[in-house]
């Protein structure tokens, strides 16, 4: 497409091309997500085994206490053994909805979707799709819009042309990251609950997620608690989107050339930028993994029990809670090794690369039909 052509598209057109592919990704994908979250924040739920019935019987109750209170025993037996106040969702009120810990564990993406769909049913892997939705459509429309317009715009764009997509995709994720980041901590939150009881709804766990929400804010002020692990999240989706950008205008400029003018032009667009959108896609979902793995945990950590990986010291018999981004990523490595930073890459790639491609390629048909 010439830089005329881009031109004459106005704002309003731009805003419907990144709508068309919004709702698509969001209703297809959204199951990849709940997988992704539940995978990496396996490392942070304790273990829920029941102890040894001889260990049970002589740590709480003497012998006399068994004949005459066996209910109490067996109570003890049944009820797993856990630590309070690790995720948030371990908090009384999400208690009461049937979020608790168990012991089913995943070994694989395939083995986290099928368990999640039969203990919790089917509709759990598209939990907070309601929230995707009303994320995904502003978040998009300010990145591709604002986007082009930098790119198309850039003092640099003309003596720096392969430095300038990966500049301005940067700064066009900054944007859009932080003006949805409140409705990204509450998807994130909301898809790693688990629950034991088919019954509770997700308009359920909504309610009790605006209610610990309200009294984070009250602890940590109102900032620490809509906007925790922006930065973190930053450092991933900068990135990805500076690789992003940077790849796409590259494959597309050299991979894929029309010469046949014979040839359907829209198709030869389609397939252009679907095929260089997933490839890209994919590229930087690699290299960015480890910051997604922190910024799962760094949110779901209970605020007044943080992730173990956050905490680097102790000074006067209080845990030192580090801020900085990459000491928390390097103790999950010494602590729990090097895979642990790319836990739940697979339905990421899963995600990423097909939404990539469709919402480029919709985007970039859209664009072709206003502009027709």
């Amino acid at each position: 497409m010439s830089n005329n052509a881009k031109d004459e598209l106005t704002l309003q057109q731009r805003m419907l091309s990144a709508c068309s592919g919004s709702l698509l990704t969001s209703l297809t994908l959204t199951p990849m997500d709940v997988v992704r979250i539940r995978l990496q924040q396996q490392e942070l739920l304790p273990d829920c085994s029941c102890g040894p019935i001889e260990k049970v019987i002589t740590a709480s109750v003497s012998k006399q206490k068994l004949k005459t209170d066996l209910s109490t025993v067996q109570a003890k037996l049944v009820a797993p053994i856990i630590n309070k106040n690790k995720l948030f969702w371990e908090s009384p009120c999400f208690q009461q909805l049937n979020c608790k810990n168990s012991s089913v564990r995943f070994n694989s993406t395939w083995e986290a979707f099928t368990k999640i769909s039969k203990l919790e049913g089917i509709t759990t892997l598209w939990r907070g799709i309601s929230i995707n939705l009303l994320m995904a459509v502003p978040a998009n429309i300010v990145y591709f819009t604002g986007y082009e317009y930098m790119r198309d715009n850039s003092p640099i764009s003309k003596s720096f042309p392969n430095f300038n997509p990966l500049l301005c995709g940067a700064f066009a994720r900054i944007v859009a990251a932080t003006v949805v980041a409140p409705l990204e901590l509450t998807k994130t939150k909301l898809q790693s609950i688990p629950r034991s009881s088919k019954s509770t709804s997700s308009w359920m766990l909504i309610r009790e997620l605006l209610k610990e929400t309200r009294q984070e804010m009250k602890v940590n002020g109102i900032y620490r608690a809509l906007f925790k692990g922006l930065e973190i999240t930053l450092w991933r989706d900068v990135p990805f989107s500076a690789i992003y950008w940077g790849s796409y205008e590259f494959c597309k400029n050299h991979f894929w050339i029309d010469t046949d003018p014979s040839l359907n032009v829209n198709w030869i667009q389609f397939i252009n930028s679907f095929v260089s959108g997933s490839v890209s896609g994919t590229l930087a979902a690699i290299f960015t993994h480890p910051f997604d793995v922190g910024k799962t945990r760094w949110q779901i950590s209970f605020f007044n029990a943080p992730d173990k990986a956050l905490v680097t010291s102790s000074k006067n018999n209080k845990a030192v809670v580090s801020k900085n981004m990459f000491k928390f990523l390097g103790n999950i490595w010494k602590t729990e090794g090097a895979g642990a930073l790319y836990v739940g890459l697979l339905p990421r790639i899963i995600k990423i690369a097909p939404s990539c491609a469709i919402m480029i390629s919709s985007y970039e048909i859209s664009k072709k039909i206003f502009n027709s």
